[in-house]
Formats: C-alpha cells, structure tokens, sequence
C-alpha cells in the first residue's frame, strides 16, 4: 500500500475556500497534507482519516514577525505547516464533521485577506508588465538589429505574453469583483469601477492587435523590366524576392532613396554565400556587383517599415 500521493490542482487566488475543502475532504479519506509543489502539485501523506479543517492565510505581517504569528494561530489551537506562494497553511480537528472552524472573526477579515492577496499578486504582474513586457514588444515590433525572423518570432512571443497578461488581470478583477458581491453588498460606483477597469482591459488587447497589424502589413508594388525592377514602398515588413539567371560577367547595378524604416539587400546563388549583404544599418548607398559564376541568383530585399523605392538594372 502506498504511503503517499501526489495529486495535481490548480486554484485561483480567489479560490482559497475551494482549496481548503479539497485539503480537508483528503484529510478524511486518510491524506494529510505534506507539502505542495510549483506549480500545483499537493503532496500527500497516508495518515488515519480524520475531520481535520484546513484554512488559509495571506499577510506581510505573518513572514515579517514568524514566530509571533505562528504563535499567535497556535494559541488559538490552529496548527501551522509551511508557507506557499505567500500563503499560510494552518490545520485543526474538528470534533464533529458538521463543525466548522474559522481563522476569521467576520466577513471583512476575509475581504482585508483578499486585497491583500491581490495587492501582493497583481500589482508585481502589473509592474512587470508596464516595465518589461510592453517594451519588449514595442522593441521588438519596429525592430532593432535583429535579422527579420528572430524579429518576427520576438515580436509574436511579446504580443502573445501581454494578450495573456492582460486576460490575467481581467479574470482577476472579475474575480475579486465576485468575491467582493458574495462578502459584502456592492455598490453601483465599484460596479462601474470593476466594469470600467475590464473595458479598458479589453481596449487595450483590441488596440495591441490593431497595432500590431499595421505595424507587420506590407504596402508596395513591383514594376518589371527586362533588365530589372523597381520597387517601389510606402512600407515593407516582409522579404520581396526576384529570381534570375546571370552569367558570369553580368553587373547588377542597384540605387535606391531610402525614405525611413529598416531596409535590406540581399544577393546571392541558390545554395551559395551571398555575393552582396547590406542594410540601412550599415548606410550603404548605390552600388555595383559583378556576378563571378554563371547560375541562378535571388535578389532578396526585406524591411522592417522600410519605405521609398529601389532600381535594380542588370547589364
């Protein structure tokens, strides 16, 4: 028979109650709880099944002054387990499964432990959020040195880390909303101040996508000719690539008049080493290559809210 268990739940930080009735109603079937693990896993020792009541606390006081506030709990006949993701785990018997045992004298203690929870998880969210989050996605979005992949695949990653941060905190003030309507009666004024802080939540999201999309869209035309082309952009974000057969001896004759945004050129034979690599970084101008090889050369040229126009003459 096994002598322990591990056992995979994820609660909420407004689902403190649902949490201790899991730990308790374990307790009875004979699994006292050992230790719990990132980033939910609750590991469970075979003990005799008793009414036990577990409950839950949440304060800076409590990790400031330790041995004060366990002591505190313990005379009360509360009995402490350990600290997790800042909360305190206490345990009592009970004599009779009816019985319920409370850490709180009334209903606003619990709603103070509640702004504390969310004081304590939301506003480092938020800070880490404003801080790092959103420049990352700025920097990465218009581009700083990075080749246009590792830009893309940056600037997606971002985007899709502040969607899920700003979900993140429209869930949790819905939630604490919720919590706050079951302890005490809600005025219409917190009303519209929860309701106003999930549209502007979902505003910005909405805003984010827009952004995004008009930063990434591509506006420009190509004109051919039988010795070249001219492109020509009001902004390009993606690869414009041309192909041609050159001989050895063919010069490829490029001048451009590079209006703003990050531009680059690429000449090189399939499966070779470009023969000619350049961008606005770099600030080259018109210049000249002469092909070495006969073969099948590809005239690449990408941006990052590139604009003006680009001649490409092959003599």
């Amino acid at each position: 028979m096994e002598d322990k268990k591990t056992v995979f739940k994820f609660f909420t930080i407004f689902q403190y109650q649902q949490e201790e009735e899991f730990l308790s109603s374990m307790h009875a079937k004979g699994w006292k709880l050992a230790q719990i693990t990132f980033p939910g896993f609750y590991h469970f020792n075979r003990c005799q099944p008793q009414n036990v009541t577990y409950r839950l606390d949440y304060t800076q006081k409590g990790i400031q002054n330790k041995t004060d506030y366990i002591q505190m709990f313990s005379d009360c006949g509360w009995g402490y387990l350990f600290d997790f993701a800042g909360y305190s785990y206490f345990y009592k018997e009970s004599t009779n499964s009816q019985e319920q045992e409370e850490i709180f004298c009334d209903d606003e203690s619990r709603l103070d432990m509640m702004k504390r929870v969310f004081k304590g998880r939301i506003i480092p969210l938020i800070i880490l959020f404003v801080c790092v989050i959103l420049p990352q996605l700025f920097t990465y979005i218009f581009g700083y040195g990075l080749s246009g992949r590792f830009q893309d695949l940056f600037s997606i990653t971002f985007m899709i880390l502040a969607i899920l941060y700003l979900i993140i905190f429209s869930a949790m003030s819905y939630q604490f909303y919720q919590y706050q309507k079951q302890i005490s009666p809600i005025s219409s004024g917190i009303k519209l101040k929860y309701l106003g802080i999930i549209i502007l939540i979902l505003l910005i999201i909405i805003n984010i996508g827009i952004f995004f999309y008009l930063t990434k869209r591509s506006v420009y035309s190509i004109s051919e000719r039988a010795d070249g082309f001219t492109l020509t952009a009001e902004q390009l974000n993606k690869p414009v690539i041309m192909e041609y057969r050159l001989k050895k001896g063919d010069c490829i004759s490029v001048s451009h008049q590079h209006d703003g945004g990050e531009l680059s050129i690429r000449i090189e034979e399939e499966h070779e080493y470009p023969v000619f690599y350049g961008n606005s970084y770099n600030g080259f101008g018109d210049f000249t290559v002469e092909i070495q090889e006969d073969g099948d050369y590809r005239i690449e040229c990408s941006g990052r809210g590139a604009k003006g126009a680009i001649r490409f003459d092959i003599e």
